[in-house]
């Protein structure tokens, strides 16, 4: 899709002007069954008049397949001979007949083509909505396909309050898409142009989740190349194309059959943990949440003690780790830790108790 393209062609640019757009087809396409019916009743006349008065007044008798042929014959002008030869009376029938038909076969073909004119105005019209709706659209996630493992994707980040863009180009995938109320670009996820359409340069995140690997693999090196500083999470669907895709680009990469390997793995040996995080990541009913909170620079909480500087605070969310600013994982901080500037503070609580450590953190 070219957005430079699309706002130079002319639009309806307010809903009166997209209301008359449709009000346009729906008298076209009226307009289109009243020249089919005259044409219809015109020519039922000509055959009537054929067999029942032409076989009278004229030379010849004229059965029900000749007055048919002869109706054919006249109403798309293609100019054969007559099929029996008329009386002057039924010349100048067949004259007006000729000019009355062809007016209405024009007049039809008019209205069709006022159809197909508003219907591809309206198509047009909705895509330039969703491309403006999509200008809007920042600081978003971005989901490369629509399958299972897509659709699971947008369900977990909506949930959790996430603006996200869809892009996928299975027309099936796109009318679920468009069920559930979720913007989406209609296109391949591996040209730059979808990418920027679904708003690349302001997203937040890119999940490439396409069925291949090699998909995902350049659709990872296009993000990377549009976006140096976008969060991308990919999918690899074979283990030796997981250290191919971090090195394109991808921050994060993840196997289905690996992870999957691994919850059966501890569901089989400790299923009570498996299904506390099933209830606290998945259910929608549960007021708890898992998240995590960067420490930015100039955040008050700065070389403080975690206790006392509003991290661990009564009734607040529990902190369950911290990730330093070399990559290393530290479980269950004591409460005299320092907080230090690009620290990720990993917590578990409710929303709002989140929500608290959040505005702590960042002042």
């Amino acid at each position: 899709m070219n957005l430079t393209s699309s706002r130079k062609r002319r639009r309806p640019r307010t809903a009166q002007e997209r209301r008359l757009a449709v009000e346009e087809g729906v008298k076209g396409l009226r307009h289109f069954w009243a020249a089919v019916f005259l044409l219809a009743l015109l020519s039922t006349l000509a055959v009537a008049y054929y067999v029942n008065v032409e076989s009278e007044i004229g030379p010849d008798t004229w059965t029900l397949v000749d007055a048919v042929y002869m109706a054919v014959l006249t109403i798309t002008t293609i100019g054969f001979k007559e099929v029996h030869s008329l009386s002057d009376f039924g010349k100048v029938f067949t004259t007006g007949f000729a000019i009355t038909g062809v007016l209405l076969a024009a007049w039809a073909v008019r209205s069709a083509a006022s159809i197909l004119v508003s219907q591809q105005l309206s198509v047009q019209a909705q895509r330039r909505r969703r491309l403006r709706a999509l200008e809007a659209i920042s600081d978003h996630y971005i989901v490369c396909g629509y399958g299972r493992m897509g659709l699971e994707t947008v369900a977990q980040l909506r949930r959790r309050g996430h603006q996200v863009v869809v892009i996928e180009m299975d027309e099936a995938a796109l009318e679920r898409v468009g069920e559930d109320g979720i913007p989406s670009i209609e296109g391949n996820a591996t040209d730059d142009e979808s990418l920027r359409s679904a708003g690349i340069e302001r997203a937040r995140c890119l999940v490439a989740a396409v069925g291949t690997d090699e998909d995902n693999l350049f659709i990872v090196l296009s993000a990377r190349l549009l976006n140096p500083k976008l969060h991308i999470v990919a999918r690899a669907g074979r283990e030796e194309t997981v250290d191919k895709l971090r090195r394109a680009g991808a921050n994060s990469v993840h196997s289905p059959y690996v992870g999957g390997g691994r919850d059966l793995a501890y569901a089989a040996m400790d299923p009570s943990v498996v299904h506390f995080l099933e209830q606290v990541l998945h259910h929608e009913e549960l007021n708890v949440d898992i998240f995590t909170v960067v420490v930015p620079e100039g955040s008050p909480v700065v070389g403080k003690p975690m206790l006392g500087s509003g991290v661990m605070q009564e009734g607040g969310a529990m902190i369950l780790g911290v990730i330093g600013a070399d990559g290393n994982l530290h479980t269950n901080p004591r409460p005299d830790t320092a907080v230090n500037r690009g620290d990720k503070i990993i917590a578990i609580g409710t929303r709002e108790q989140l929500a608290m450590l959040q505005r702590a953190v960042r002042g």
